[in-house]
């Protein structure tokens, strides 16, 4: 079984903060990347029209390598 990790954070017009974990698996390692890297562009979809300060998704493995990370600022 291979796990990779998706975060997402969010800072809010209040300037709170929120953040969301997502896990996703699967027995082959490609098809579980390929899962974490679609909930990773999912998260990011939303993020470039999203009304929060900060929208931020995170990918990284089970051993807590970093593969992707990306944030959308927004001025509102």
């Amino acid at each position: 079984m291979y796990q990779n990790y998706v975060v997402e954070i969010k800072k809010n017009q209040a300037e709170e903060f929120e953040h969301n974990v997502y896990w996703l698996y699967d027995e082959d390692a490609d098809k579980a990347m390929l899962k974490a890297e679609a909930k990773f562009h999912e998260i990011l979809a939303a993020a470039a029209v999203s009304e929060n300060i900060e929208h931020a998704a995170i990918l990284f493995t089970s051993e807590g390598f970093p593969a992707r990370h990306e944030c959308y600022k927004h001025s509102l």
